[in-house]
C-alpha cells in the first residue's frame, strides 16, 4: 500500500491530537505533585448500614441504630440488650497520627491490629476499661471507630468491654474501603 502525502499529513495530525489529549503541561504536573496524596474515601461508608442485621443481633443489638454528628465524627448508636451502648463512627480526614497527638485524652491507649489494618485502642479519661473503650481502625483516609459503652453499676468486669469493641471491629474490618 502506498501512502500519499495527504494520507501521511492527516495521519500525523490525528496522533499528533491524540497525543496532546494524552499529555498534561508542567503547571498540572508540579500541581498534582504538590497536593496531598488521596486514597480510599470513607464518604459512602455508612455506619449505620455497616453491620448486617444478623451481625448485630450475634453482638446483642435488635434495635435500629440512630445517627449521630459529633465532633467531626459522623456515625450510629446502636442500644445493645444487655445494658450497653454500640456507637460507630467515621472520621474521614482524622488518621491514626491524628489520634494519637490527642492521646492525653485517654488513660488506656495502645496501638494494635484489626485484620490486615493498624489500629488504636483507647479508653478514654476518667472511665475503667470495663465501661467504656475505643476500637479506631485506620480506614481510607481516616479512620472508623467502634466505641462500647456499659453503665458503670452493670457493666462486665475486666477487659471484655474492650474485647467486645475488638470483636465487632473485626467483623466491621473487611468493609472498611
Amino acid at each position: 500500500m502506498r501512502t500519499t502525502p495527504v494520507t501521511a499529513a492527516a495521519a500525523l495530525t490525528i496522533t499528533g491530537l491524540l497525543l496532546a489529549g494524552c499529555g498534561t503541561s508542567s503547571s498540572d504536573a508540579s500541581q498534582a505533585l504538590d497536593g496531598p496524596l488521596v486514597g480510599p474515601s470513607l464518604a459512602g461508608f455508612d455506619p449505620c448500614s455497616a453491620l448486617s442485621q444478623s451481625d448485630l443481633q450475634h453482638v446483642g443489638v435488635t434495635e435500629p441504630g440512630e445517627p449521630v454528628d459529633e465532633d467531626g465524627e459522623v456515625g450510629c448508636e446502636f442500644r445493645g440488650d444487655d445494658d450497653f451502648l454500640l456507637r460507630i463512627t467515621k472520621a474521614e480526614t482524622t488518621d491514626l497520627d491524628a489520634w494519637s497527638q490527642r492521646r492525653g485524652e485517654f488513660s488506656g491507649f495502645e496501638s494494635n491490629q484489626v485484620g490486615s489494618r493498624p489500629g488504636l485502642r483507647a479508653v478514654p479519661v476518667g472511665s475503667p476499661e470495663s465501661t467504656w473503650c475505643r476500637q479506631i481502625v485506620a480506614a481510607g483516609t481516616g479512620t472508623v471507630s467502634v466505641e462500647i459503652k456499659y453503665n458503670a453499676e452493670t457493666g462486665p468486669a475486666g477487659a471484655e468491654t474492650c474485647a467486645k469493641a475488638i470483636e465487632i471491629a473485626q467483623v466491621l474490618e473487611p468493609t472498611l474501603p
